[in-house]
């Protein structure tokens, strides 16, 4: 398979060696989580225990709420000890007692029982966005999907959790790639790896016979890539293994192509096939301040704080925690905070190792932010646009298309921070598209009351032409009594499938503005799409009704 090429991309120091050359091992079981009810794209979970609740490792103890939403699960057995308006806290009994979920073989399962396991297990993307991977899995519904991409390019510096993920449990990731593959509908599986990890390839290698052997669902092909920032984006990879160019403002399902990182994978076969809900991942913890470097199993709530402790941390030499890789990730303001499901790095450095920004300088125009961008748009004309919130030219400029990799940044001569502009001005515009939606929403619920006032009054004209009908009908020959009854069931079949197009419509745009805005709350298209479903009910019922009331004259 050739490898194509996308634009842009640097080539930062990669500092992955301070912690891939020890295994993949177990943190120990700490004593108290901090469980967050919003790890996930879309609406915060809502919490289904009390203070006291004795809980088990697995426990659920916040439902997600609405379509865009995710469970979260008790990661360590104990008591309840508080819940808060953003958190759950659990104090740790030491026993770490399991409440597993039934054992199913995603072979021979039927599909709604496979995309009930994911919804049930609180799965979600691990690679950060953390969008709920039961929606993903549906995806086909809409689209018609050819390829299930395995992202393991994992081209951000230090972290190296998915290389960790690959080398152990390669097995189990390509596995977890067939279930995806079955869910979406995909005949072929690509993994995109790149170059530096060559036991995570040799690995890979060593099963592509088997799996050939085995008549796998799906095909699967390994691609081994240059190393270059950023080939892990979902654009730069598609790109770079299939020569296919996701358009502005869509997604790659709309070239029918669905992306997976290694973590999701096997998080998604260990949800299937042994029952358990995501209460822990693969966490690379590095850093020149850590002593212990390394990748390690850690359970979801536990603080950073003790995480660090546990590893050696040289509370001397600490000069920040980064959430994350240097390129993309965030600096902690607390050592407090807890490990959440997309926490796929922590960076203990020293301030030699990350130093604070230098002051920022006016723009001399160079074009180097241009000549690396990898989504192909124009940085400086994007930074003049921010500074002066001139949002329509922001948009006209495809800002939303940036996928804030911080490339631009790292090579600006001035030290403008490129991205922190974009992020603000990409807040400032979803607030106001939030303020729209309100205004829109509001206008669909007066045009519901309006069309629902005019189907009420059709359906009473309706049910008197029925009454008169039926009170002729003595008089009447047996084709006469059926014109009306028959007109009736006809008007209730279209109202019917036209709420259907109604719902499917408004899953595809809810579906499609999650995705596209990860960290956006969604409530004026969940309330749009719970209108539109309960219509449908509505439709359904009256015309269930009808059929009956119709059978019911035929019948002798």
């Amino acid at each position: 398979m050739p490898a194509y090429e996308f634009p842009g991309g640097i080539y930062p120091p990669e500092r992955k060696e301070r912690s891939n050359q020890v295994p993949l091992r177990t943190a120990p079981l700490p004593s108290e989580v901090t469980l967050p009810m919003s790890q996930h794209t879309g609406k915060v979970a809502l919490p289904c225990v009390n203070v006291g609740d004795a809980v088990k490792t697995g426990t659920l103890v916040a439902r997600r709420d609405g379509m865009v939403s995710a469970n979260v699960h008790a990661s360590i057995s104990g008591t309840v000890i508080e819940i808060t308006d953003s958190a759950i806290i659990i104090q740790g009994d030491g026993e770490d007692r399991w409440a597993t979920l039934p054992p199913l073989d995603w072979r021979t399962a039927e599909r709604d029982a496979l995309l009930q396991r994911l919804d049930d297990s609180g799965l979600i993307g691990l690679g950060g966005a953390g969008f709920p991977t039961y929606i993903k899995a549906q995806v086909n519904e809409h689209h018609a999907i050819d390829t299930l991409v395995v992202n393991a390019a994992e081209c951000e510096p230090y972290i190296t959790a998915d290389d960790l993920t690959l080398r152990h449990y390669a097995a189990d990731v390509l596995e977890g790639a067939q279930l995806l593959a079955r869910l979406c509908g995909a005949a072929h599986i690509i993994v995109g790896v790149e170059d530096n990890k060559p036991e995570a390839i040799q690995a890979l290698q060593a099963l592509l016979t088997v799996i050939a052997d085995s008549e796998p669902l799906a095909s699967v092909t390994l691609k081994i890539i240059e190393t270059r920032y950023p080939s892990g984006g979902e654009r730069q990879l598609i790109k770079k293994l299939l020569n296919r160019e996701v358009p502005s403002g869509g997604l790659p399902a709309d070239i029918g192509v669905l992306c997976h990182n290694p973590g999701t994978l096997l998080a998604a076969l260990q949800a299937v096939r042994d029952g358990l809900p995501l209460v822990a991942r693969v966490v690379t913890l590095t850093g020149d301040a850590i002593t212990q470097p390394g990748n390690y199993w850690v359970r979801v709530g536990t603080s950073v704080d003790a995480l660090l402790a546990q590893v050696g941390v040289d509370d001397e030499q600490l000069h920040q925690v980064v959430v994350g890789g240097p390129m993309m990730g965030t600096p902690l303001t607390s050592l407090e905070a807890p490990v959440t499901k997309t926490t796929n790095c922590l960076i203990a450095a020293t301030k030699e190792e990350l130093p604070p920004a230098p002051a920022e300088a006016p723009c001399i125009r160079c074009g180097a932010c241009e000549s690396v961008c990898p989504a192909q748009l124009l940085p400086q004309q994007l930074h003049w646009y921010a500074r002066a919130e001139n949002d329509a030219a922001l948009e006209a400029h495809h800002l939303f298309d940036c996928i804030e990799c911080g490339a631009c940044s790292y090579v600006c001569p001035s030290a403008i921070p490129l991205v922190q502009d974009y992020r603000s001005s990409k807040q400032r515009i979803r607030h106001k598209r939030i303020e729209t939606a309100k205004a829109e929403h509001a206008k669909h619920r007066f045009e519901f009351r309006q069309a629902r006032l005019v189907r009420e009054e059709a359906e009473k004209k309706a049910r008197r032409q029925a009454r008169l009908a039926q009170q002729q009908s003595a008089s009447s020959d047996a084709t006469g009594t059926q014109t009306a009854p028959v007109a009736d069931l006809r008007s209730l079949r279209i109202a019917q499938t036209a709420a259907k197009a109604a719902v499917r419509k408004a899953e595809k745009v809810l579906a499609r503005a999650a995705a596209q805005d990860p960290q956006q709350r969604h409530d004026d298209l969940e309330t749009q799409l719970a209108t539109a479903q309960e219509n449908l009910k509505a439709a359904e019922a009256r015309l269930a009704d009808a059929r009956a009331a119709s059978e019911q004259k035929e019948a002798p």
